[in-house]
């Protein structure tokens, strides 16, 4: 069961009420904006900066969109700019996350950091005022541009723009200003507590997390899976709300319009005189009481912002008859008495009001009449016969202005709400599943199996990532550290097998020369010995920076090995040529000489037998060619200089020396400084000149090698 610790408790906490403090900021300068610099300056964007700087993109953005709502209630003007408040939180948690307040050129990053966003909000601004008009514009800075476009005779917009930028640099100036103050007050182990608050495993460095995030995936990263996901989602969302809203809205404004047109027109119906509307026709103006009813009919039509006309006509079957036309602005009245024709847009009710019949208010779209509501109430006299029709034109402008503002507020709340939902969801993913599962591939890429401590490393890392996001993550997490112990232990003991089989094959090897040496009675410990000195002179070559590129561990390592295979063709050379006490003649010399082809068959068979044991192949070039000469006069080949395998040369050496060395049935032992003024002179004619130098240079490693080997043998004959 998943169980929140009280430590990740304490920091959510934190985390909530440092967002909290964030929108308060906001909301306070916000609200000092409008007491007492009337929204000249915002100041509204302190608490953002300050949590998109310690916490992120996601607490940044959370406490732009919960200022911006809460401004709303006291500053209108705000909500227009909700997703641009949104938007900042975004640049400025990219644009300044990753610097420290204490870098030297942070103050550099941040100047042109409120270049950057003073520009946005210029720019956003702008075209919300080419859509919206001035009612989205604070009066003093309405006064501003006004004035600017008076004085430089440019277009308003221009003026907007660079005013507006301006007077955002000094804004967003003093937000940054108090924001960096703010910042440096902040204890360091306040921000880690924020900084890591979404962690549910050991937090990566810095470094880890770039490394993470720029690793290419193999077709589409999760992150971007994600992010498709939930901008689709999104958009669908988005749409399908902004729809209805809009349609909801148009049609209660419609209705409320409806309404009001019905009950403007009905009021005017009941200040009229039915038994005077003959005489107001007949006299106009002069008839008794006309003023009077028109100067009713003009308040009735102040009752509302949205009225047009108030008239009152009577209808024939030929058109109108006017008896009061009341213009609100008085530039198109038409006097009592007049005909007018009727309205293409009346038409359709023309036999309802021939009847006296009442009928719901309709939309007359006129080019040169215009785009209104109108709305016809009878006027019935007392034997309930309609003596005339009430009207009421209202204007839609002010409708089509309401839906313009009720879109950008929808469209701006959408915006706002879309990208919080999109931080929110991508900020959750990375904690819960991007961050876990590339640092356990991060991990795994790091393993290493030499030796014992490198594979404990390996679980130790593993166990050390803490995932506890509980849910399938942290079960694949357990089940993966568990598959890692065990493959640890179980590779541990694989190794140990192969080690025990190598040494085993080895031992195989060394009895199979042993064999072969004993059946030399004058060789005594020569494959032991000559092994030592390759190892000695490989790693003086080593030292020396003699042929580095191919002396590798695994080289030296693979030679030493086989240095006891380098006469393993003895066994097919007879006892009686292989033991003769004396000189060989030449053509027994030759058959000694076979003893070299004969080595490579043998290791090639071992080969075959033994395909997994990689050193033979460096066995069968040592018993093939460690009789060759450096200019060509050795066997079987007659290959010279760098054409006889590396190994071979050494072992030539090596060889020699022992040779020389030790005493044989047809020979007494040289001694060593003889033997090693040999090797010098037959550098670069027998040897390789590097490989005989090196051999040189480790003289007092040979030497005690020597000496040992021989106390050694003397020990032997003694208990022998």
């Amino acid at each position: 069961m998943f169980r929140i610790s009280k430590s990740q408790v304490k920091k959510w906490l934190i985390f909530i009420a440092f967002v909290a403090v964030g929108a308060v900021l906001n909301v306070a300068g916000n609200y000092l904006s409008v007491t007492c610099f009337d929204n000249l300056f915002y100041l509204d964007t302190v608490g953002t900066m300050v949590v998109a700087i310690i916490g992120g993109y996601f607490p940044g953005v959370l406490t732009a969109l919960i200022s911006s709502l809460l401004s709303f209630s006291f500053n209108p003007i705000a909500f227009y700019y909700l997703s641009l408040n949104v938007i900042v939180a975004l640049v400025t948690s990219f644009y300044l996350k990753k610097y420290s307040v204490r870098e030297r050129n942070f103050i550099k990053i941040f100047l042109s950091y409120i270049v950057l966003i003073s520009l946005c909000f210029s720019f956003f601004a702008t075209i919300l005022t080419y859509g919206q008009g001035q009612e989205v514009i604070a009066e003093a800075r309405a006064q501003i541009v006004q004035s600017l476009t008076n004085s430089l005779g440019v277009n308003i917009y221009y003026s907007f723009f660079f005013s507006n930028f301006i007077i955002n640099l000094i804004d967003k100036s003093i937000c940054a200003l108090f924001a960096y103050l703010i910042i440096r007050i902040i204890p360091d182990k306040l921000k880690s507590s924020i900084v890591n608050v979404g962690w549910l495993q050991k937090p990566l460095t810095y470094e880890q997390k770039r490394f993470i995030e720029k690793r290419p995936a193999r077709k589409m990263s999760i992150k971007i899976k994600i992010i498709i996901a939930l901008i689709t989602a999104c958009l669908v969302i988005s749409f399908v709300i902004a729809s209805m809203s809009r349609m909801l809205f148009i049609s209660y404004m419609e209705n409320r319009y409806l309404d009001e047109a019905s009950g403007v027109s009905s009021l005017a119906a009941g200040v009229i005189e039915p038994d005077m509307v003959d005489e107001y026709i007949e006299k106009g103006y002069d008839a008794t009481g006309y003023k009077k009813v028109q100067d009713l009919l003009y308040k009735v039509g102040n009752t509302t912002s949205n009225v047009e006309d108030v008239f009152v006509y009577k209808v024939a079957e030929d058109g109108y008859t006017v008896v009061f036309d009341v213009d609100r602005e008085k530039q198109y009245e038409v006097s009592p008495g007049t005909h007018l024709d009727f309205d293409v847009s009346v038409l359709p009710y023309v036999d309802m009001m021939l009847r006296g019949e009442s009928f719901d208010p309709y939309i007359t779209d006129d080019e040169e009449i215009g785009y209104y509501l109108t709305s016809f109430s009878p006027v019935y006299d007392n034997s309930g016969s309609c003596v005339c029709y009430a009207g009421v034109d209202i204007s839609k402008r002010d409708l089509d202005s309401y839906k313009e503002q009720f879109m950008t507020r929808l469209i701006s709340l959408c915006l706002g709400f879309m990208i919080m939902i999109i931080v929110a969801g991508l900020w959750f993913s990375k904690y819960h599943i991007i961050y876990p599962v590339n640092a356990l591939v991060k991990t795994v890429e790091g393993f290493g199996y030499l030796d014992e401590d490198s594979r404990k490393k390996n679980v130790e890392d593993v166990r050390d990532l803490g995932i506890h996001t509980g849910d399938e993550i942290e079960n694949l997490y357990f089940a993966f550290l568990q598959a890692v112990e065990e493959n640890m232990i179980n590779y541990s003991y694989m190794l140990q097998n192969a080690r025990n089989f190598d040494e085993a094959q080895s031992g195989l090897i060394i009895v199979l020369a042993e064999l072969v040496e004993n059946r030399d009675a004058s060789t005594g410990n020569h494959i032991r010995k000559t092994a030592t000195y390759t190892g000695i002179v490989m790693n003086k070559m080593r030292e020396l920076g003699y042929y580095k590129d191919q002396l590798t561990d695994d080289f030296i390592t693979n030679v030493i090995k086989s240095a006891p295979l380098h006469d393993v063709g003895k066994i097919r050379i007879p006892d009686a040529i292989l033991n003769k006490p004396g000189r060989l003649t030449d053509e027994e010399f030759e058959i000694m000489k076979m003893h070299a082809p004969y080595g490579g068959e043998v290791v090639e068979q071992c080969i075959f037998m033994l395909p997994k044991a990689h050193y033979l192949s460096e066995a069968k070039k040592i018993a093939e060619s460690h009789h060759e000469k450096w200019n060509g006069k050795g066997y079987p080949q007659g290959l010279s200089g760098e054409d006889i395998p590396l190994s071979a040369r050494i072992m030539a050496v090596a060889d020699v020396f022992d040779a020389l060395v030790s005493k044989r049935i047809y020979k007494p032992a040289f001694a060593f400084d003889e033997a090693m003024d040999i090797i010098k002179k037959d550098s670069g004619t027998h040897f390789d000149p590097k490989v005989a130098e090196a051999f040189l240079a480790a003289r007092e490693e040979i030497r005690e090698a020597e000496l040992r080997f021989r106390d050694r043998e003397e020990e032997e004959k003694e208990k022998g």
